[in-house]
């Protein structure tokens, strides 16, 4: 292609979906206007990068964008599309970028420069609003003085990622101390409200509403009495029920919860919050310090430049990243924790209240706080323990100082489906580790294991007899002979004193030959059968020696790593029935009978083979669910969690 049929222009910014004086639309008409002066082509315009932005497009024409992505990601939709059209659209010339800052944002300055150089290798010109960046050719070194000035500005621009978050921890730890509200969105029961210079209420504030008002501030205060009085309800269910019971109470009354019938994007799919309580967003209301009239914040820090410190904003150090590097949530030690008074009165009784935190924080013990166990080692019996009442797998769950199993059926409805059955984990380990023991050290119990499985043996594979071992040898006597007789007949043949005389011993020979042949062949095949059985009772030795191991997992209970892989090897189910049984004025589920199976044996129910997970089990019962499409896609929804003020330091998106 000549150079000059390259006459087409691209253009590519990232936003970081904040509020700055130059819109993306503005920068297309930049971009429109230095096309023009170019003589490029070019199909963009602001009311198209206006609709990407408003459809969630990263591509549209001659426009790529990446919006609301912080500038140190470099793998972006956006911009990957960008960089394989210059190198396989042979027309494009040049690619229109406002700045380099809207390029990246880099958090090392070689992962911009790599950029620039991937799209200026490719034969195209970068043109920013205040340089110009030529094409490399293939081969040829960039100069040190565009090096230099690229590698400058990459620099500056990530470090106004780390000014910026400094500023903004500064500005909200002020805001906090002040009593204001220091972002986000106002937790269950309580609104955002606009506050004068002199702390006078001015109006309520809409949700997501933004207003910049010289000396006027946010704050949170109560809001509608149905949601104060639900909290109120709740705290007093606490006393004495726990959260998982407050919620079931709430589901069945069709109580809408927190962030009910708003939509969240998870994963990049957006859906609506399913609107169901659960244990979380009960226990995160009950210890909202609001209710006591306390703001406080730097409970818990995030993002990836600053975090909030004893000091005020800290590096990141090692403690704040997870094992594969990336930046995670931690909960702060409290003194960093800024506290203050709100702008109302408490709306609860202290005394009471405190009462209230000590019991849960009994009840939590030490679980609180903690994620669920991965460790498949620490779940000996996995999905193999049935409930009989549904046939659904019991799930392993924290209780206590230790765990228990509980039907899945009724976690997974919200308790709207089976019942509160459970059981102790390490009792019922204890339990399926006897009784394989019971079976494995009984009298006899590997002989007759050794017996049976040679006697399969010998019928998948004859022992060979005395007689047919004779045979072989026999056969082998044979060929010795056969061998003699064909040495002989090839020294005839040089001694034949005519062609006749020839003619007759060459076919003598080859019929010793074919009767060599298929005599060979027997004893191979006899052979091989009577090495198929040596195997086999090699097989049957091994088989005894593992089983023998079996037994001394069997002894060692307290691992159970071991002991989980013990039940797989025997494929060990549990199968539980339980009854309700009058305990005071309650009527509880307890263990009435089960049966326990290894192996291939048939289960004493038919198990429940459909799908396990929230969303498909609320598609299956629209009636007792949300729409099936609007639901969860989680388990557990980070929608359905309270906001309490547990403020996160931000993750500048800039």
């Amino acid at each position: 292609m000549n150079s000059t049929d390259r006459n087409r222009a691209l253009f590519y910014t990232r936003d970081s979906g904040g509020k700055h004086e130059t819109t993306p639309g503005q920068y297309v008409e930049w971009a429109i206007h230095e096309s023009q002066k170019r003589g490029m082509r070019f199909d963009g315009t602001p009311d198209t990068i206006s609709a990407m932005i408003k459809n969630g497009e990263c591509h549209n024409g001659d426009i790529y964008l990446d919006y609301d992505v912080s500038g140190n990601v470099m793998d972006r939709p956006g911009l990957v599309r960008l960089i394989d059209a210059t190198k396989t659209q042979r027309d494009v010339s040049a690619v229109f970028i406002p700045r380099r800052d809207r390029l990246a944002r880099p958090d090392k300055v070689i992962d911009g420069l790599k950029i620039e150089s991937e799209i200026r290798e490719a034969g195209v010109t970068i043109v920013f609003m205040d340089s110009e960046a030529a094409p490399l050719g293939r081969g040829k070194r960039q100069g040190t003085s565009d090096m230099l000035a690229a590698a400058i500005a990459y620099d500056t621009a990530g470090q106004f990622r780390t000014d910026l978050a400094r500023k903004v921890l500064y500005a909200q730890m002020t805001l906090a101390q002040n009593g204001y509200s220091a972002g986000g969105r106002a937790p269950y029961g309580f609104r955002r409200w606009l506050v004068d210079p002199d702390g006078e209420r001015v109006r309520e504030l809409a949700d997501k509403e933004y207003v910049r008002r010289a000396g006027h501030h946010v704050v949170w205060l109560p809001g509608p009495d149905h949601e104060i009085d639900t909290i109120i309800r709740i705290l007093t269910l606490l006393e004495t029920n726990p959260a998982n019971r407050v919620a079931e109470m709430l589901n069945r009354e069709g109580v809408p919860s927190p962030d009910a019938g708003r939509f969240r994007t998870d994963q990049g799919v957006r859906h609506r919050v399913s609107g169901l309580w659960n244990q979380s967003t009960i226990l995160g209301i009950a210890r909202n310090p609001l209710l006591r009239g306390m703001m406080i914040y730097g409970r818990r820090s995030m993002g990836d430049q600053l975090r909030c410190g004893p000091e005020g904003p800290r590096e990141l150090d090692d403690g704040d990243f997870t094992a594969d590097n990336k930046p995670k949530v931690i909960r702060n030690l409290n003194p960093i924790e800024v506290k203050s008074a709100a702008a109302f009165d408490p709306l609860v009784d202290l005394d009471r209240h405190d009462k209230l935190i000590a019991k849960l924080n009994a009840r939590a013990g030490s679980q609180r706080g903690k994620p669920r166990a991965r460790d498949p080692n620490q779940n000996p019996l996995g999905v193999r323990v049935i409930d009989m009442a549904c046939g659904w797998p019991m799930y392993r769950e924290p209780h206590a100082k230790s765990f228990r199993y509980k039907c899945g059926l009724y976690n997974q409805s919200h308790g709207g489906e089976c019942n509160h059955n459970h059981i102790d984990g390490l009792a019922a380990t204890a339990f399926a580790l006897g009784s394989l023991r019971q079976i494995l050290l009984s009298p006899g119990f590997v002989e007759r294991i050794e017996a049976r499985l040679l006697e399969l043996s010998r019928q998948e594979q004859p022992t060979e007899s005395e007689s047919t071992m004779a045979a072989i040898e026999s056969l082998k006597s044979s060929l010795d002979k056969i061998n003699e007789q064909c040495e002989r007949a090839s020294n005839n043949m040089a001694f034949a004193e005519s062609q006749d005389d020839f003619n007759t011993v060459s076919g003598v020979l080859k019929g010793l030959k074919a009767e060599k042949s298929k005599i060979e062949n027997e004893v191979r095949s006899r052979t091989a059968k009577a090495s198929q059985n040596a195997s086999g009772v090699t097989e049957v030795e091994s088989a005894v020696k593992a089983i023998r191991s079996l037994v001394n997992l069997a002894q060692n209970p307290s691992n159970l790593g071991l002991v989980r892989q013990l039940f797989e090897i025997t494929n060990c189910r549990l199968f539980l029935d339980f009854e309700p049984r009058q305990k005071g004025k309650r009527v509880l589920n307890r263990l009435k009978a089960g049966v326990i199976t290894f192996g291939d044996a048939a289960p004493p129910i038919e198990i429940y083979r459909g799908p396990t997970g929230r969303r498909a089990l609320e598609s299956q019962n629209e009636s007792t669910y949300s729409n099936q499409n609007d639901n969860s896609l989680r388990n557990v929804n980070r929608g359905d969690k309270i906001r309490t003020c547990d403020l996160y330091v931000p993750n500048v998106a800039l």
